[in-house]
């Protein structure tokens, strides 16, 4: 992934289309994914939507965002996928559903579609043409911290620095992962869930779409199922992270994240931050580089 100062916006070559069940919902779902220039957005039918963080619904599992009666859940993993190939316009299509295919819970799927189906290609823009978005490296510490949990990006090298606690036999698991590295170190990292909560969730009309295919899940003595990664939960925390930070309107680059006990609704919070910030570090870059 580019990370110097005027990396281009990019978008997809072709439209292509994503099917299979939704992770909560457990129903056939279909989202188009069409090239498009004006940033991230979702559409069904006549009603588009920012995929930002001033449009998310809820953070319980998952992030869902809307507007109106358009909602879109599961958005992370697709966003984390756009992070690691440069997409930074998109327009997302519902056709079915209304969460993204969970596919088999990681990013890895997501990339290999698109590169399937073409890959991306350069927006024309000159740099600064579009208002807002496009890539920024992060210019300054911005954190978000409730209690014994924080998150955070600095300026820096591309690195992930991890952290978080299950109870034993697991314990803590804790890493430092290199963000070139994404797509072979965490893009296959899926999402992990407690064998001992299954019940509750799916009486909750959650996790229906779950399945030993596209979920980790953690029972009293361990995995229940294979781990791709010793540490694949920490590397799938990371993945949201990633995923969540493109809510912040730009696709961030040339930082370094920090993320103890991260959750959704931490991250989201960071990508809030970060908006705020972002008119501040789009003014220093056009100084900068004209």
């Amino acid at each position: 992934m580019k990370t110097h100062h005027h990396a281009e916006r990019r978008t997809l070559a072709q439209p292509v289309e994503v099917r299979g069940a939704g992770l909560h919902t457990g129903e056939q779902c279909r989202v188009r994914l069409h090239p498009f220039e004006g940033g991230l957005v979702m559409q069904r039918n006549a009603t588009r939507c920012p995929i930002r963080w001033d449009y998310v619904r809820h953070t319980q599992r998952a992030v869902a965002i809307g507007n109106g009666d358009l909602t879109l859940g599961t958005v992370e993993h697709l966003l984390a996928a756009f992070w690691a190939m440069g997409i930074t316009d998109c327009l997302v299509e519902v056709l079915e559903g209304v969460e993204v295919p969970a596919l088999d819970g990681s990013a890895l799927p997501f990339m290999e579609i698109i590169e399937t189906a073409g890959g991306t290609c350069a927006l024309a823009t000159r740099h600064g043409a579009l208002s807002s978005g496009g890539v920024l490296p992060v210019m300054e510490p911005v954190w978000v911290q409730v209690e014994d949990r924080a998150v955070g990006v600095l300026p820096g090298t591309p690195l992930a620095f991890g952290y978080i606690q299950f109870p034993s036999p697991l314990g803590v698991q804790v890493g430092c992962f290199d963000l070139h590295q994404f797509r072979e170190q965490i893009a296959p990292a899926r999402t992990f869930g407690f064998l001992n909560e299954v019940e509750s969730l799916r009486q909750q009309g959650l996790a229906q779409g779950g399945s030993l295919e596209n979920v980790l899940l953690i029972a009293p003595n361990g995995y229940y199922n294979r781990a791709r990664f010793e540490d694949e939960p920490l590397r799938h925390k990371v993945l949201d992270v990633i995923g969540d930070l493109m809510l912040c309107g730009a696709l961030l680059c040339g930082f370094t994240l920090v993320a103890i006990k991260s959750g959704h609704a931490l991250d989201v919070q960071l990508a809030q931050a970060i908006a705020q910030r972002l008119p501040f570090w789009q003014a220093r870059m056009e100084e900068q580089y004209g």
